[in-house]
């Protein structure tokens, strides 16, 4: 499949802004999954685009500005090809041990750093009963019982918005049974890691024919015999080629596709909107002058904020 993707971020503040520096993890990974033909970043000034990849391998665009407008606007756009494999966990045959335990493992290097439970996906004693319930039988399939434990996520809480925001540790989702895609990847993520599992999140976007196309976040499990595989707790189904990743981290505090630091009072309000598509040929080396305009819902979070204030889009789909 060959997608067309679009994420515009527009940045309003109430009050001028002296300085800005901004970060973003926009641009679509390259892997045995997905195949990023091209990517190009429009922002509503002139700026010094530079970029670097960070610890996790992914691709970091940065720039800073003086004195910005109060109206600042980011266009990401791509053209990405996917390939739906068809390896999802359950096609791994690795099982666990007598006891239960992934003990004996042999991880990678790169494994290692998705075991401890930290940040939104951190242990709390309202995770307890879940591991009760989710303790894996011994001997079975670590594959199935990672789909087991996706399914449970998805059938136990409600998903809704505006009850978390992007940074919202599990706590919040276990206390008030609702919440949306990172926190249902958080949780599924914790609960992995709580028994030997290497997990990581993802962060990337999701085409859905004739519906509105979205950001999304999803879970990413280290099987030995398969490596990495991705299953999607929020809509309780393994990732195909209409998943695009842009970025994988611990936790969403490793992958925000916007992050900045400014300084300025007054209220920030982000508004955030995504469109993809699907081309039935690759596109020509000028396709990002022919976008097509976005014409899709907006989705807004309003702050209040103080001088050399932290701001982080967030990915509340």
């Amino acid at each position: 499949m060959i997608l067309e993707i679009q994420h515009e971020t527009e940045m309003n503040y109430s009050q001028p802004v002296s300085e800005w520096l901004c970060e973003l993890r926009m641009e679509p990974m390259s892997d045995a999954t997905q195949r990023c033909h091209s990517f190009q970043i429009s922002v509503g000034q002139t700026v010094n685009l530079c970029h670097y990849v960070d610890g996790f391998g992914n691709r970091v665009h940065h720039f800073n500005l003086l004195r910005p407008p109060t109206t600042l606007r980011i266009l990401a756009a791509s053209v990405v090809e996917t390939e739906d494999t068809g390896i999802g966990p359950m096609a791994s045959q690795t099982a666990f041990s007598a006891d239960a335990t992934a003990d004996g493992w042999q991880l990678p290097l790169e494994a290692v750093d998705y075991l401890p439970l930290r940040g939104p996906a951190r242990f709390t004693p309202l995770l307890e009963p879940l591991l009760i319930e989710l303790r894996p039988m011994p001997r079975i399939r670590v594959g199935m019982w990672v789909c087991q434990v996706a399914e449970y996520i998805r059938g136990r809480f409600e998903y809704a918005r505006d009850v978390t925001d992007a940074t919202s540790p599990i706590d919040h989702l276990l206390a008030r049974g609702k919440g949306v895609c990172q926190d249902f990847t958080h949780l599924m993520i914790a609960v992995l890691r709580s028994f030997g599992v290497p997990a990581r999140y993802v962060s990337g976007y999701i085409h859905r024919e004739n519906k509105e196309s979205q950001s999304h976040a999803w879970c990413e499990v280290w099987l030995p015999d398969v490596g990495w595989t991705g299953f999607d707790p929020t809509n309780g189904c393994p990732v195909n080629g209409h998943f695009v990743k842009t970025a994988v981290g611990r936790d969403f505090t490793d992958v925000p596709p916007n992050k900045g630091i400014y300084r300025g009072t007054g209220t920030e309000r982000i508004q955030v909107r995504v469109a993809t598509r699907t081309l039935e040929r690759l596109p020509s080396l000028s396709w990002h002058d022919q976008l097509a305009p976005l014409d899709v819902p907006v989705h807004s979070v309003l702050r209040t904020v103080p001088v050399y204030s932290d701001a982080e889009e967030a990915q509340q789909q």
